[in-house]
């Protein structure tokens, strides 16, 4: 038996960290404690959280002020939590199966985004007097909506990204009148980042093994961080494998330098980078001109499966071990001191020694490049393609 890894993580302003594994998650402070579970795993102390729809959670967020938390499930249940008791404040059923979740600057509507190309909004909370209606419908794509960003200051923007190298930039609430778009990306475009240090940039990673930094008023591309000059020597010294080319990890035998997520650290004006396969974290500053500078590649003990940021602190989550001789780890915790980025041992430890649920054998992640693929199809059902 092993211990299910963690397959998302997410953190809040108020010192929450978020960790989803499979269909539950756990919610603890500052410190690595467990204020609150959907888990039945965990000490009577600890707050039950109900409404929790018990399929597999794709997509998690909190609002920015740390007030509300809402997950989305395989099954397409959109749950929104008030965090000063857990208790569920909304429940809905979506239409298509949600790839990521946002909430706006306010926290009165949550943004969800789909698999058919669209972003939907619908309200946080319905007053007593309310008539739950069908989300709104914001936006739209001609292929997967692969994540979903507010821009930060004024005016509003909703920022979105999708399977056909795009970067969308529009005008927020009023969606339909697009800002501008941002092209140069070759491949699938999966995560988007802002910040509060730079409210007219953006930074997105792909598929095509990049990183970039837009400006989003007028969608030029600034800057184009290329992954493989750094991180080519892991799949030459025998640190990183290339893939079997299979249904769940399809053309996989190459090299690839996917960005799996790209987060800020506002205390430190930097942003992380998680890259798929890879036992690194990329941290990048944020200079003048505007620049991604002093850019590092940092080592950990197992490829990240994702990276939050709580204050100054990066939070990984680490991918299913691959092999016997693997820590069974589920995170490890780093702090900038003197310039570098080192183990916070204290909140590190904490997290590796909670309980999750125990498994027969660790079920390897679905690789990015298997929907990322244009020519993407469900898994037939009896496991042969």
């Amino acid at each position: 038996m092993v211990r299910a890894s963690i397959t998302l993580v997410e953190t809040s302003s108020q010192g929450h960290i978020a960790l989803v594994f499979d269909a539950n998650f756990h919610i603890t402070d500052s410190t690595g404690k467990i204020v609150a579970s959907t888990s039945d795993d965990v000490d009577a102390s600890v707050a039950k959280i109900g409404g929790a729809n018990k399929d597999r959670i794709i997509t998690v967020a909190f609002s920015q002020d740390g007030s509300l938390f809402a997950t989305c499930n395989n099954e397409k249940t959109v749950t929104i939590y008030n965090t000063a008791n857990w208790t569920a404040v909304r429940s809905l059923i979506i239409a298509k199966r949600a790839t990521a979740i946002t909430f706006d600057p306010s926290g009165a509507y949550l943004l969800i985004a789909d698999k058919f190309g669209e972003v939907h909004r619908t309200p946080t909370a319905l007053s007593a007097d309310e008539i739950a209606s069908k989300p709104e419908l914001l936006l739209g794509h001609v292929s997967i909506v692969c994540d979903v960003k507010m821009s930060h200051g004024s005016p509003s923007y909703v920022l979105t990204c999708d399977r056909d190298e795009k970067l969308r930039v529009s005008k927020y609430p009023n969606a339909y009148n697009i800002q501008s778009f941002g092209l140069g990306h070759t491949e699938f475009v999966t995560t988007i980042a802002t910040a509060q240090f730079a409210p007219s940039n953006a930074v997105t990673g792909s598929g095509d093994g990049t990183l970039r930094l837009w400006d989003i008023g007028s969608g030029q591309l600034v800057q184009t961080v290329d992954l493989q000059k750094l991180l080519e020597p892991y799949y030459t010294d025998g640190r990183v494998r290339m893939g079997v080319s299979n249904f769940e990890d399809r053309n996989a035998a190459t090299q690839r330098y996917g960005v799996l997520r790209v987060r800020s650290i506002e205390g430190q004006r930097m942003f992380v980078a998680a890259v798929e396969r890879f036992p690194v974290l990329v941290v990048l500053s944020f200079g003048e001109g505007p620049a991604l500078v002093n850019v590092r590649v940092v080592d950990v003990a197992r490829p990240v499966a994702d990276v939050a940021v709580l204050g100054d602190r990066i939070v990984a989550a680490y991918a299913p071990p691959s092999g016997e001789t693997d820590s069974d780890a589920l995170a490890v915790v780093l702090e900038p001191t003197n310039g570098d980025l080192t183990t916070d041992v204290t909140l590190s430890a904490a997290l590796n020694a909670l309980s999750t649920q125990q498994l027969e054998a660790a079920a390897p992640a679905p690789s990015i490049y298997v929907w990322g693929n244009k020519m993407y199809m469900d898994p037939p059902k009896d496991d042969e393609e």
